[in-house]
């Protein structure tokens, strides 16, 4: 079991039989699933924002600056 390890989570009851019903029909196991799923948001928290990310985070910056410029003529 080198380079494994055990962890126990918290997950919604229906959530987890739906899954356990899908996974079944493929021969698929649970830690399978998760660590496919680990492995795709590690991938996608590495990745380069796209455009659309840019535009989003330079709104951001833009109505944080606005509700700063409020706050301190308060």
């Amino acid at each position: 079991m080198s380079g494994k390890v055990r962890v126990n989570i918290t997950v919604d009851r229906d959530k987890l039989e739906r899954a356990k019903t899908k996974l079944h029909l493929f021969g698929g196991k649970l830690s399978t699933l998760f660590n496919a799923y680990l492995d795709d948001f590690v991938k996608s928290i590495d990745q380069s924002p796209t455009e659309e990310h840019k535009e989003l985070i330079r709104k951001m910056k833009e109505i944080e600056s606005r509700v700063l410029k409020l706050e301190s003529k308060k």
